[in-house]
């Protein structure tokens, strides 16, 4: 998934990308797209009871750049806890985007306190 845009997408936009959501995709398609290994853990780490939607989980991270925990998305995620006081998920997904300059595709509540 290489395109202009490098997009780092939340696990809720993925979700609705996944199970075909036309609006989630267009936001998604022809970008980069990143995630966060927050963002992978939680997509899967929750029981399948279809193995298909399990594989349409994987296949889709394949193509996506995951992000680790490295020493600048803790830096960046200890100054976003103290200045916005988000929860620790939340707060490692927003460093990891600001640590590969990647625009944040993720829900309102959270992208509004990271914007302000």
């Amino acid at each position: 998934m290489s395109g202009s845009n490098k997009i780092l997408a939340d696990t809720n936009l993925i979700i609705l990308a996944i199970d075909g959501n036309q609006k989630a995709r267009r936001f998604l398609d022809g970008n980069t797209l990143f995630i966060s290994i927050i963002t992978e853990i939680e997509l899967l780490s929750i029981s399948f009871s279809n193995p298909q939607d399990e594989k349409l989980r994987i296949d889709f991270i394949s193509h996506c750049y995951v992000i680790a925990l490295d020493s600048e998305v803790k830096r960046q995620t200890i100054l976003l806890r103290k200045k916005l006081k988000i929860k620790l998920p939340d707060a490692i997904i927003a460093a990891s985007s600001l640590s590969k300059n990647c625009h944040f595709l993720q829900p309102i509540k959270v992208l509004v306190k990271f914007r302000n």
